[in-house]
Order: structure tokens, then sequence, then C-alpha cells
């Protein structure tokens, strides 16, 4: 049985990607995440500060999914990411999934 990769995903929903741009530009100046998903998040999980749960990476939008396993560590946001439900900034997984080791791959050799 193949193992899921898992992300947990953080994430602010917008309608427009004018605000999605505004509220990229305030995290790049140190704003904070948490406060502007409660403030402006379209999706319920604003009341959670933009957690959103545990979602399993390829039951995403593809939008959302090819960001997510593209993100190399180098961002601590990615986005705006337009899917049908609006404009999405999300956080960075931490570690990244690009680097994350399979456990159902045959090559992946144990980094402990």
């Amino acid at each position: 049985e193949a193992a899921m990769t898992t992300v947990a995903l953080h994430h602010i929903l917008l309608k427009s990607p004018l605000l999605a741009q505004d509220i990229i530009n305030e995290l790049a100046i140190g704003a904070s995440f948490e406060d502007l998903a409660s403030n402006h998040s379209a999706c319920p999980s604003k009341n959670r500060k933009g957690f959103a749960g545990q979602h399993e990476v390829d039951q995403l939008p593809e939008a959302l999914y090819q960001a997510l396993t593209a993100a190399d560590g180098s961002q601590t946001y990615l986005g705006p990411i337009a899917t049908r439900y609006g404009y999405h900034i999300v956080k960075a997984p931490v570690p990244p999934l690009s680097g994350r080791t399979r456990v159902d791959d045959p090559d992946a050799t144990a980094t402990e």
C-alpha cells in the first residue's frame, strides 16, 4: 500500500487577484500570516488562523499541488495561486515536499 504525502495546509483564500497581491505585499513587509488569514480569508479556515487541516497533496486542486510540490524551501509563502475557489496564498511546507523521502520509493535511502 503506497504511502500518501500529506501536508498541513495553511492558506489565505481571496476572491480578487489584486487583494491577493496586497496580502503578498503585507507579508513581504512582515505582517502576520495568521492575522491576515483571520481578517481577510474567504475560507472557513480563517477561524483557525488559516489552518485548513491535513490534506493529501494529490487531493488538492492541481495548481496548489504543483505549487506545493515545486517549493524548494527558499520561499516562506507561495502564491497567489489561482484555483476555481479563488486566489490562494499558502505557507510553504516545511520541510519542502520536494525534499521529503517517500517511504514507498525503492531507491530512497535513510537520512539518519
